[in-house]
Parts: C-alpha cells; structure tokens; sequence
C-alpha cells in the first residue's frame, strides 16, 4: 500500500493535513479516485509516536478497538485493520497486528488513575492544600483542558425550576439565574456558597436535569450571551470529538482525552437521594481548577441523563441573560429499569 486518502480517516486534523499537504490521486487503501492522496510513509512518524502509548497486555483491549473507540482515527474498521498492519510491518513496535490486546503505557495509567486517587484524598484525607504542583508539574493537568468553544450571541440555552404547587404563578425572568450566594447549596460543579449558572442546550435536557416527573409543572427560561457583557464567552468543552493527529504531541492528546473522560463522567452523574454532597468535592475542586489555569468562564460536558443533550456551567452568571420564561406541564416520562 503506497497511498491513502482523505476518505481513509476521520480525524479532522489529520484530513487537514492530507488536503493541504497531498496530491490529487488514486487511494490504495480505500479505493477512491481523483481524490487527495498522501503516501502512507509520511504518516509513519505519527504512528511510531502512536504506538509508543501502548504496551501489550494480555487482558487488554485490541489495538484498534482502543484507537477507534477513544478518537474514532479511521473512517471505518476496513480502512483501520489495512493501514494498522501495513504501518505495523514497517516498523519495530512490539506490538505485530491491529488485533492485538494492548493498554495504554504504565505512565498513561498512571497519569489519568491519578483522578481516582485524587477523587479520595479531597474527599477523606485533605481538602485545601492539595499539592497543585503535582497536577500541573508532574502530571501536566494544566495543559489537558486547550479544547475550547465560544458561546455565539445567538445560541440559545435553557434552565428551569419545578413549582411545588400545582397553579403556582410562573416564576419572573429574575427568578430564574442562580440563587444569591448566601442561598446557593453545593452543586456537582459549584462548592456551597459560590453559585455558578447550570444550563442546558435544549429544552428537553434540562427536563431531565431538574428530575421533572408525570404532571409536574416547571417553568422554563431562555438564555443567550449577556450584550453587556463585552468579552468572549470561553468555555473548556469536554464534548468536542477529540482528535489525535497532533505530532509530537500525540501522549499529551491521549491522556488529555482519557482524563476528561473520567472527569465528564463524574460531572453528569446524577444525584441519588441517599448520595452525599461529599461525593460533589472532587468535581468542584476540577472545576475551579480549569476555570484558574485555563482562565475559562465555564465548561460544557454531556448529559448523562438525555443523551443528545450537553450542558453548561458558567462560572459568571453574568455572562448570560435570561430573555423569557414559560410555564410547562410533563406529559409523559418513559422509565426503564434493569436488575441489578
């Protein structure tokens, strides 16, 4: 196999780089013609770089279930197997095949299991004088949290409150920001005290945020960027499909992609009645981290609770502006169970 294509991958940064830097040609790999073609031993310093992240582990995953998995490198399977194992037989990795199982470096491991350590040492051992030299010095945390988005005027976003009683008024546009600090409870991104703004990006979503139920009535109010508010509104996006075609920096881009995993799982996980507000420690202590080292006004993570929803967490309400309320009543909720 001497070329491949555009159509071979789904990287965006690595597409970039076949579009500007290729030629017009016949595809080795996947077949396409009149398209632009790079040879394939131009890419082999990024994948060298790329299995140096891997190490062959009996009880580990195959190689391009990993690779796919996580960033979704290649247009499809067929493409992935083909240029894997032609790459593979071109250099001196110990790892021979696509399909072998492999895990991530012990020094990937060790960087992103961190988190779990981490998670238990703010909840039960210290909580204020975390060793922060440790996570930007020795870890890099610093730089893990570069992917981001900018609100645009016109994106709208949602937030709601549950009425208590039925034929209660709709609640006012002031009503429906955060809460005064002095009221604010500590929240999955927001310690007590320090109110932050939760929105979510459709309607929909944020039904399922406030844990509506059958017949209940809510109130729902529209927000979009604040005018008065004269700069950027930068968000830290944890929902960005992450890319991998970075040279030189391909560890970096793999441990930034595998933490924020950790780290968005941990912010959409839903409440439950008998959880303590404990377990919120960690996700806020992240939080403040990114919006001080990252100089970010808030982060946006997906929805654990509505699948096609993300959502919002603005470190400065002020930064957007509630422009209408409704008042809506539930209709119908689909509840599923599984036994456990």
């Amino acid at each position: 196999m001497q070329f491949v294509c555009k159509k071979c991958f789904s990287d965006k940064e690595l597409i970039g780089f076949i579009v500007s830097q290729g030629k017009t040609g016949n595809c080795d790999c996947c077949k396409s013609v009149d398209v632009e073609t790079v040879e394939l031993i131009e890419l082999l310093d990024f994948f060298k770089e790329l299995f140096d992240n891997f190490q062959v582990k009996q009880e580990g995953k195959s190689l391009i279930s990993l690779i796919q998995g996580n960033w979704n490198l290649f247009s499809d399977l067929n493409c992935g197997h083909k240029i894997l194992n032609e790459v593979l037989n071109q250099t001196d990795s110990t790892i021979s095949s696509s399909e072998d199982l492999v895990d991530f470096s012990e020094e990937i491991l060790e960087n992103i299991n961190y988190w779990s350590f981490l998670k238990e040492q703010l909840k039960w051992e210290r909580r204020y004088f975390t060793n922060i030299d440790t996570l930007t010095e020795d870890l890099g945390w610093d730089s893990f949290f570069e992917s981001k988005t900018i609100v645009n005027e016109d994106e709208e976003y949602y937030r709601a409150r549950l009425h208590q009683n039925s034929q209660e008024e709709i609640y006012p546009i002031d009503k429906m920001s955060s809460p005064p600090a002095q009221y604010a409870s500590a929240g999955r991104a927001n310690p007590i005290g320090i109110p932050y703004l939760y929105l979510s990006d459709n309607q929909e979503t944020i039904l399922y945020e406030v844990r509506a139920s059958y017949l209940d009535e809510i109130s729902v109010a529209i927000f979009t960027k604040n005018e008065e508010y004269q700069n950027e509104i930068i968000i830290s996006d944890f929902t960005e499909i992450p890319t991998l075609y970075h040279p030189n920096d391909v560890n970096k881009k793999i441990k930034s992609t595998l933490l924020k995993q950790l780290i968005s799982r941990d912010l959409s996980k839903p409440m439950r009645r008998y959880d303590s507000e404990i377990d919120y420690i960690p996700t806020q202590f992240i939080c403040e981290f990114i919006k001080i080292f990252t100089n970010v006004q808030g982060i946006k993570f997906r929805s654990s609770l509505h699948n096609t929803g993300s959502n919002l967490v603005l470190f400065n309400q002020e930064t957007m502006k509630c422009r209408s309320v409704k008042k809506v009543q539930i209709s119908k909720v689909n509840i599923k169970a599984r036994e456990i």
